[in-house]
């Protein structure tokens, strides 16, 4: 069977028509016909970028300095601690017209948080991607339980039920997990088609409803192998990932229907993948994701190093699109063991394989830059000695894992998650 193209090339392509219509052959077009295209768009709008931020953001004035003439591959890039340290001079525009701010904790630090700038402009763009990728596989008028943040006007639950309402759609905004039972109760009485939600408190809940959604979607946490066959397994759906940052617009990348990598929003969002030293490294190749915003001209972020592992992959996908796609693992790994790399992704999809456990928490203790000790706080659905020795056994099978590992055994109440589990417990 024919594998449909992802939503995002025709959306991109009427984009393309409308914002550069120089830049296209067609008056008209259904899809993207030639990747240069969106290249030649692309240059343009890291053009306006970077002048726009050098005149305007009082951070970028000071960071980039004079950059006529200057290769994009040799600005200098942008970190998290200058958000912490300078959040508000990023801004180019002024504070009144900002709508939403978001406070940032840096994940496994003691580094002040980082505040990111939205305008009603900037959130109505993340609402239209969200509308877009939501296609994928949201039937019209579907229904859809969102298990992410929600009360506040703005927020990830509130943009995405717009946007599903453009779609026709019913959607519930439960909020993030705090209490699986409830959870499990409002799946059996709204009986949705689509669940959006953290991967692992979609399988805590998975197979544990009466009603099973037919699409899942997994956001702002690690999606591994093995927890997304857990998920689809116990509830006999399909499930697909996303990948987001919340200093880039929370919508960045999503998987089609052929779920190999995530197509990236091209015209808002400049992706790269350097090393350790910084140099940009080519399709294919494992490094840290980089990210410029395209669009977003009220608070830019130019060559912005997330701290996550990715590649872009080779080749165009089996939906025929053209669109750039991303493989993310997580957080960059750790100096493990024998100077062996350490990834939490690793251990997690390690764990994940074992059907007794339902719930986990892993921290590390380091002396000096290598860790000492790894526990593990596991929830188990039976306690036998047998199966945590299993894990044991299982962990030590992971590259960079050190030798002393600490098991301390729990009720799956015990362990929960209120953020994702993006990086190494505290």
């Amino acid at each position: 069977m024919k594998i449909p193209i992802t939503p995002l090339d025709p959306w991109i392509a009427g984009r393309l028509i409308n914002e550069f219509p120089r830049y296209v052959v067609a008056e008209k077009q259904a899809r993207i016909e030639d990747r240069s295209e969106i290249e030649r768009a692309q240059k343009h709008l890291l053009s306006r970028t970077i002048e726009d931020a050098s005149l305007y953001s009082l951070f970028y004035r000071d960071h980039l300095g004079p950059v006529r003439g200057v290769p994009f591959n040799e600005l200098p890039f942008t970190f998290p601690s200058d958000l912490a340290e300078s959040g508000l001079r990023f801004l180019t525009v002024s504070q009144s017209e900002i709508r939403r701010i978001v406070t940032l904790s840096t994940s496994g630090t003691s580094a002040p948080p980082k505040r990111v700038f939205f305008t009603e402009e900037d959130l109505k763009a993340t609402e239209d991607f969200f509308m877009c990728g939501m296609t994928t596989f949201t039937p019209p008028e579907g229904i859809v339980l969102v298990f992410m943040e929600g009360p506040s006007p703005d927020s990830i639950g509130q943009i995405l039920k717009r946007a599903l309402q453009r779609l026709g759609c019913e959607t519930l905004v439960f909020g993030l997990i705090r209490d699986p039972r409830d959870a499990i109760r409002a799946i059996d009485d709204y009986h949705p088609n689509v669940v959006v939600g953290l991967s692992a408190q979609m399988a805590r809940i998975a197979g544990k409803t009466e009603h099973k959604p037919h699409y899942v979607l997994l956001s702002a946490d690690m999606a591994p192998v093995s927890i997304r066959q857990r998920i689809e397994k116990l509830w006999g759906c399909t499930t697909f990932n996303h990948y987001g940052l919340t200093e880039t617009g929370w919508g960045c990348a999503v998987e089609c229907r052929a779920r190999q990598g995530c197509h990236v929003r091209e015209l808002d969002l400049y992706v790269e993948i350097v090393d350790e030293n910084g140099q940009v490294l080519p399709d294919g190749k494992w490094g840290e994701m980089v990210i410029t915003t395209l669009s977003r001209r009220s608070f830019p972020l130019i060559r912005y190093r997330t701290g996550d592992e990715g590649r872009i992959l080779q080749d165009v996908c089996p939906c025929g699109s053209p669109l750039k796609r991303i493989e993310v693992l997580g957080r960059l790994p750790r100096k493990g063991a024998g100077g062996v790399p350490l990834r939490l992704y690793d251990v997690e999809d390690a764990l994940w394989r074992l059907p007794w456990i339902e719930d986990f928490k892993v921290s590390l203790q380091n002396t000096g830059d290598i860790p000492e000790k790894l526990s593990l706080t596991i929830a188990m659905a039976q306690g036998k000695q047998e199966y945590v020795d299993k894990a044991v056994e299982v962990l030590r099978q992971v590259p960079g894992v050190p030798r002393n590992i600490i098991v301390k055994k729990v009720s799956p109440s015990s362990i929960r998650h209120q953020s994702p589990k993006m990086d190494w417990e505290d």
